[in-house]
């Protein structure tokens, strides 16, 4: 089942039972308050999320009904306007106008809309320990793995899991063994890691909730995002907000009883620290108009860049800090020179304006000074989609629709890409269904003008680096992208030597999320970078970077590398449905990577 994001389903939800908290100091606990008025879309989605894996957990017999609420995450999750403006418009049958919302569905939206609760998400939650869903974050336990441990060692939460791990009782039971134990508990680690940094995919709209609500707040003249997420950083550990305001201790006031506050953590005059009910802290500072640019450079970061720049102030005669661009020393402040925005800070030390996707010191303060920064990828220069799906394999749409919604988005071009893949999916591409396959985007070429329609297939590197379609198939089609969907634990040598086998095939396009990473869910696999890159270079390969925010793969670091090394990279949606074709978080990634237009095979006006 593919939902919106793992930990969205175990972070606090409004009025509902709680379970372990994913993000750093949330807390376990039971709460009934009346706060329809605050509902959200983000909101209604997360409680569909949770409804659906409880429904596999307790083993739900009836597909469709949990496909129903998977459809509803997509949807609710996607929509741009607020369900409650629909839903204010003409009630349920103005919400049942919605793809894939019914009556049923309407009416649970209506609930929730009115009250804050489901009901029927409170009487699933009767029958499932809350801990199990934590359980299912751990990578490699899935809906009946966290069922079978459930059931068999009454294993209820994480640390139930380690207990177990310890007594060596696991290792032998058939289907287990040492290996998949010792497998958990890297899990377990590799959980605890992560646990306290939120992906930007969840973090970026619930920090643009926020920050819509602060400027439309009376006493606000002006609001930024600042910290890691304004670098647009693919994890954040929390949310900043830097404000202008006359009246600042207003400010602090509205900030605090936002509707998305668990509990005030500090609260000052100019400055305040809240916990969020998504399980993160905000903080907010209110600073002069006048030295807002100097402080939004500061509270931006990175440490090291901003350290870089002020060691440039030094050596120039300057002091440099959230306050301004000073002439003088720390000690002896003299006359301000640069405050009121960025470009000013930059310019008193003889930069350019530096982008904030840029700012980790990578380099870009050398390359300021030689005239040389990259001219940053936009989204609009996205103009074709080389890896999206069917419901020929695990996607919600039809061929067709899939292609209404490209063109709908503005692309010229785009591959359907079906999973092609041994493990045990009840649809995709075989060899004995590549002739209907083929068929099937005929239709949709004839049935949707105007957009070009590649034939393609996302085929499984199987464990040796062969493809599991064989070469004679592979050759019937204009796109192939191969990729790795298991066997992430192989060895550093052996993962690298199956990545340049399957980057061999002739047939193969494009490398497809090479690290398979999973943001907070799964770290990717190991091998090496560098040989890989060289491989696809003398190849003639691209690599892509994967947009779904549950991946953003390639990692920023990774991209840098492929474009010294003049890898070209594709940058895809993976859209499942006609509501992902997105490109926000894959192009900030991007910009990371200091991708420029130039860099990336498919912002091309004709097909590759």
């Amino acid at each position: 089942m593919v939902f919106l994001s793992p930990l969205w389903s175990i972070a606090p939800i409004l009025s509902v039972v709680l379970v372990e908290p994913r993000f750093k100091g949330a807390s376990v606990a039971h709460g009934h308050g009346t706060i329809s008025d605050t509902m959200t879309n983000a909101e209604i989605a997360r409680v569909f999320e949770r409804v659906g894996m409880l429904l596999e957990l307790q083993g739900e017999e009836n597909p469709f009904r949990i496909r129903a609420y998977e459809r509803a995450v997509l949807v609710v999750g996607n929509l741009t306007a607020p369900l409650r403006d629909i839903y204010d418009r003409g009630g349920v049958r103005s919400l049942q106008e919605l793809p894939g919302i019914g009556e049923d569905l309407a009416q649970k939206i209506e609930e929730l809309l009115k009250t804050g609760k489901l009901q029927y998400l409170k009487n699933l939650e009767k029958c499932i320990p809350a801990g199990l869903l934590a359980i299912m974050e751990i990578e490699g336990i899935g809906q009946k793995k966290a069922k079978f441990l459930w059931k068999t060692f009454g294993v209820e939460s994480i640390a139930d899991l380690s207990k177990l791990l310890a007594s060596g009782k696991l290792e032998d039971v058939n289907g287990w063994g040492g290996k998949s134990v010792a497998n958990l508990r890297r899990g377990i680690a590799m959980h605890a890691r992560m646990n306290g940094r939120m992906p930007i995919g969840d973090a970026s709209p619930l920090a643009e909730e926020i920050l819509q609500i602060l400027r439309k707040a009376n006493g606000v003249e002006r609001v930024e995002i600042a910290g890691s997420l304004r670098r647009r950083k693919d994890t954040v550990g929390d949310l900043d907000f830097l404000a202008t305001s006359t009246k600042p201790e207003e400010v602090m006031d509205i900030f605090c009883s936002l509707p998305q506050v668990a509990r005030v953590i500090a609260k000052g005059s100019t400055k305040s620290t809240v916990f969020l009910k998504e399980g993160l802290d905000a903080d907010i500072r209110v600073v002069d108009p006048k030295v807002f640019g100097a402080a939004l450079h500061y509270f931006t970061g990175s440490k090291d860049h901003n350290v870089h720049i002020r060691k440039l102030g030094i050596r120039n005669g300057f002091t440099i800090s959230e306050y301004g661009v000073f002439r003088g020393t720390a000690k002896r402040k003299g006359s301000l020179l640069a405050a009121r925005t960025e470009e000013d800070v930059y310019r008193a030390v003889g930069l350019p304006y530096i982008e904030p996707e840029l700012r980790e010191d990578r380099g870009e303060i050398e390359a300021a000074m030689k005239g040389e920064l990259p001219k940053l990828i936009e989204v609009n220069d996205i103009r074709g989609d080389l890896h999206c799906h069917s419901n020929f394999s695990d996607g919600a749409d039809t061929m067709i629709d899939m292609a209404k919604a490209a063109k709908e988005a503005d692309l010229l071009y785009i591959a359907l890409t079906d999973h092609s893949s041994p493990m045990g999916m009840v649809k995709g591409i075989k060899k004995e269904n590549i002739s209907q396959y083929l068929k099937k985007i005929e239709e949709a070429r004839k049935a949707v003008r105007g957009i070009h329609i590649l034939s393609g297939a996302e085929v499984d590197i199987l464990a040796d680096g062969r493809l599991y379609l064989p070469d004679d198939i592979l050759a019937k089609l204009d796109w192939v992208v191969a990729a790795v969907h298991s066997h992430f634990r192989q060895s550093r040598e052996i993962t690298t030597k199956r990545l340049l086998r399957a980057l061999e095939n002739p047939y193969v396009k494009v490398l497809g999320h090479p690290t398979t990473r999973m943001l907070g869910e799964r770290e990717g696999i190991d091998f090496d970078v560098e040989a890989v890159l060289k491989e696809a270079k003398k190849q003639g390969k691209y690599l892509e970077l994967n947009a779904s925010k549950e991946r953003l793969d390639l990692p920023d670091i990774h991209l840098r590398h492929a474009k010294e090394f003049g890898v070209k990279i594709c940058i895809n949606s993976d859209a499942h449905s006609i509501h992902g074709f997105s490109y926000e978080f894959g192009i900030s990634q991007a910009r990371r990577g200091w991708l420029e237009k130039g860099d990336v095979a498919n912002t091309g006006a004709r097909k590759i």
